[in-house]
């Protein structure tokens, strides 16, 4: 048996160093195909490189519409995440009142001895 360890990595290789898609040749096309087809055309029409000074009014009136649309729905979508973050908060911090009273209680039930013996100490 030969015990040897071999490695077949990449020569010139880093640790950590992640490649492009065009260093393992899958090529930009493949890259960019993936995240633009992801967007819907009214997304794609509202935040284009247009120039506003070459939109008709219809075209302003449309990606004004579609801008303010997406700043309600996040203002829409970050309040129930707050109310959601609100409940857990309160919901932590009355486990922890319950926790704490819990705790006190056992340590008195647990030392119910001493703290007979100190009281009836300091009435004798």
């Amino acid at each position: 048996m030969d015990n040897t360890l071999t490695h077949h990595g990449i020569l010139g290789m880093k640790w950590g160093v992640r490649r492009t898609p065009a260093q393992l040749g899958r090529g930009k096309s493949s890259a960019k195909k993936s995240s633009s087809d992801d967007s819907h055309e009214d997304y794609k029409k509202a935040h284009g490189s247009k120039s506003v000074k070459t939109m008709s009014d219809a075209e302003l009136r449309s990606r004004l519409n579609r801008l303010q649309m997406e700043q309600q729905y996040s203002k829409l979508s970050s309040s129930n995440v707050n109310k959601g973050k609100q409940y857990f908060n309160n919901v932590i911090k009355a486990g922890t009142t319950v926790a704490t009273v819990t705790s006190t209680a056992l340590t008195i039930y647990n030392n119910y001895d001493k703290i007979k013996k100190i009281i009836s100490g300091t009435s004798d």
